[in-house]
């Protein structure tokens, strides 16, 4: 069990603690840590969509023979979620000494994320590429401070971490895009101002940026032979295409498209509308583009469903509702202990104002369908409830 490295983050408290991009280069220094210098280091920036399009990107390099890494975040179940290498999740024993090689006393000044962030350099010292998620932003999160990737993936960028961003989405896309490195791939983007700051940002570093406009339709094909849910396509195609900027930098075994997706692993990220049992699907949607992009879902579209549903209070629940209100039957309210947890009478409030049905959550029915989303939190309490046979198929 992790136990020195839970209870070191726990005493952290909020994840993202506020930007100060002198903070982290400075403790890495201190801990004379560095990824070397024949790792290529490729970043992953956005709204939506970043932990599944690093995966499909470092299943593919698995899939090619490359030693690679992958840093994801949030976790759902356990930290060693997060420290992906060659398609498995790092073992805890191996990330418990990764952390205890670490001076703990420069690390009492670094944020929970930034914590992981150095636990990357070290778990990932032996990988040819690693694949770094950013936390949140761009220009000032740990993994654009503390490296210096040769290639950027920006997915979907929306309106998200307001309070740390910026409220609008001109704010929110300069300071994601203005961590572009010099090769940098745009996926396709919902908000047509986001495709202008990046133009602009590539004329000021004299980057070289390729946008993602349609989707190949061997990966359209692919994802729905999978069974995985419509809006992977888009991760996959940007996944596609920083391959094939990858080859400006490393020297890679000759593939095609078609030859790739023959030999592709199965995406292994839990809650990206993760069949749980052939009626409970888990989703890790917690802000509008996300619900927006969860109503493309043809499971959605067949029949009405019951949302197991809680949010953060500041995750405009109330315009993520009523996006979903056409396909929702009602919303089964499902508690959470978390400090940003919005109040249940507020809740409460908000699907009577939309008249929406609710209720406590209380089990599951056969004959129903369920979409269990909201939150990562959400998702997480569910899955380990499921885990423990606390939630039990009780309603007939």
């Amino acid at each position: 069990m992790m136990r020195k490295l839970e209870k070191f983050l726990e005493q952290k408290g909020v994840e993202y603690a506020p930007f100060d991009p002198k903070r982290a280069p400075k403790l890495l220094e201190q801990l004379n840590l560095s990824f070397n210098a024949n790792q290529i280091i490729i970043q992953i920036i956005g709204t939506n969509g970043k932990g599944s399009t690093g995966r499909f990107l470092a299943l593919a390099l698995k899939a090619l023979g490359v030693n690679v890494g992958h840093f994801t975040s949030p976790h759902l179940l356990s930290l060693c979620e997060r420290f992906w290498i060659n398609g498995e999740n790092i073992a805890e024993s191996a990330l418990e000494h990764a952390f205890e090689s670490l001076d703990l006393e420069i690390l009492k000044e670094a944020s929970y994320f930034e914590v992981l962030t150095f636990l990357a350099f070290r778990v990932f010292s032996a990988c040819e590429v690693v694949i770094l998620e950013a936390g949140l932003g761009g220009e000032y999160d740990s993994t654009t401070t503390c490296s210096s990737p040769k290639l950027t993936l920006f997915t979907s960028i929306g309106i998200d971490h307001e309070t740390y961003l910026g409220e609008s989405i001109e704010a929110i896309a300069t300071t994601k895009l203005n961590a572009m490195a010099k090769i940098a791939v745009l996926g396709i983007q919902r908000e047509k101002v986001v495709i202008s700051i990046a133009q602009k940002i590539v004329k000021e570093k004299g980057a070289h940026l390729v946008q993602i406009n349609t989707i190949p339709k061997e990966i359209s094909q692919f994802v729905q032979a999978k069974h995985y849910p419509s809006y992977q396509a888009q991760n996959l195609a940007l996944a596609w295409q920083g391959l094939l900027e990858l080859q400006q930098i490393k020297k890679l075994p000759n593939f095609t498209l078609e030859s790739l997706l023959k030999i592709l692993p199965p995406l292994d990220l839990q809650g990206r509308f993760q069949k749980l049992l052939p009626n409970v699907y888990l989703d890790v949607l917690h802000n509008v583009d996300g619900a927006k992009v969860l109503l493309e879902c043809d499971t959605l579209n067949k029949n009405k469903t019951i949302l197991i549903y809680n949010s953060y209070f500041d995750k405009n629940p109330k315009k993520i509702l009523f996006l979903l209100k056409s396909k929702i039957k009602r919303v089964e309210i499902f508690e959470v202990k978390n400090p940003r947890i919005i109040e249940k009478s507020l809740l409460e409030k908000i699907l009577e104002e939309l008249e929406i049905p609710y209720c406590n959550f209380c089990g599951i029915n056969q004959k129903e369908q369920y979409l269990v989303c909201g939150s990562f939190s959400v998702v997480a309490k569910f899955l380990k409830e499921f885990q423990a046979n606390r939630i039990m198929d009780n309603k007939e």
